[in-house]
């Protein structure tokens, strides 16, 4: 019999289960749009690859992009919308302006981007079906957001947007709930 240590058994059960725990995904709704075969597990993944360098990169901790009253009691029906409106602005703005320090930076940031752009791409579907409410309470909070974005050279905002990304996550994972 073969004698394997801890680490070639870790491995091992990576690869037979490393599938099941990357792809696990859940549907989220938003108001009246579901969107099937999203991954927060790995949406996480790929922002715990960047955190701890962007938000030691951030020197602006005076100013907060995601504050909590933009993202607290969204109605359900403005959801989709905010959502959409957050994910176009990390799409357009934070990961064309972020400038990576390192190649790794910049492939994970670039996977993350893309991951956006797939959420965003199913958002729009739903904007398209009339799903996707779209009121003064989403324009409003997602103008505070880009308020408060413009006050800061591009590449700081880009950074403190990357470094706040977890607490848009908290706020997806609660408002499907």
């Amino acid at each position: 019999m073969m004698n394997m240590g801890p680490v070639s058994c870790l491995v091992i059960l990576l690869f037979l289960f490393g599938k099941t725990v990357t792809t696990e995904s859940r549907n989220l709704n938003f108001g009246q749009c579901e969107l099937s075969g999203v991954s927060f597990q790995e949406l996480r993944n790929y922002f715990g690859a960047i955190k701890q360098t962007v938000q030691t990169q951030d020197n602006r901790t005076e100013v907060v992009l995601l504050k909590e009253s933009v993202l607290l009691e969204v109605p359900l029906s403005e959801s989709c919308c905010l959502l959409r409106h957050l994910l176009r602005f990390y799409v357009e703005r934070v990961f064309r302006h972020y400038e990576a320090t390192s190649n790794m930076l910049r492939r994970k940031t670039s996977t993350l981007a893309n991951a956006f752009l797939s959420i965003k791409t199913n958002l729009r579907v739903c904007h398209d079906q009339n799903k996707c409410a779209c009121g003064e309470e989403s324009h409003r909070r997602h103008k505070v957001v880009l308020e408060e974005y413009e006050k800061l050279e591009k590449n700081i905002a880009a950074v403190k947007a990357l470094g706040e990304m977890d607490v848009l996550f908290a706020w997806m994972e609660n408002i499907r709930n």
